[in-house]
């Protein structure tokens, strides 16, 4: 039987992966600032279901970013790129939410959606290591 924590990698990871489609859906129907806030959301989950990993499960966003910084950045298992592409994503989703006056366009929505694939890409392996070895 499946462990409840390893459930919960998986079901985080597919989350992460879900937020990934609909940001991709939401440039495509040429909703930007939607598009770049969905990303985050995809980082945001992959880097849960990755601190779940280390036992770890932080609160906040702030948590979830300085966790992700002292489990994986500062160990050297992540390279520090990974580590600046969350808080890229992170301010990027705060601007996509609350600021009145930004408009974003259908280029930044695509590199946000590129950060976070690259971001996915770079935790897959991790997180796809410790399924494998809780089997």
């Amino acid at each position: 039987m499946e462990s409840i924590v390893r459930q919960r990698v998986r079901t985080f990871w597919g989350k992460s992966e879900e937020r990934l489609r609909a940001a991709r859906l939401l440039l495509q129907q040429g909703f930007y600032e939607e598009a770049v806030s969905v990303s985050y959301y995809a980082t945001l989950w992959a880097a849960r279901a990755l601190l779940l990993t280390e036992g770890a499960e932080p609160r906040t966003h702030e948590g979830v970013r300085t966790m992700l910084g002292l489990y994986f950045i500062r160990t050297g298992r992540l390279p520090q790129e990974v580590g600046k592409l969350f808080t890229r994503r992170l301010d990027d989703r705060m601007s996509a939410d609350y600021s009145d006056v930004n408009f974003l366009s259908s280029e930044d929505a695509e590199e946000a959606i590129e950060q976070a694939e690259r971001f996915l890409n770079a935790v897959r392996p991790l997180v796809e290591e410790y399924l494998k070895d809780t089997e």
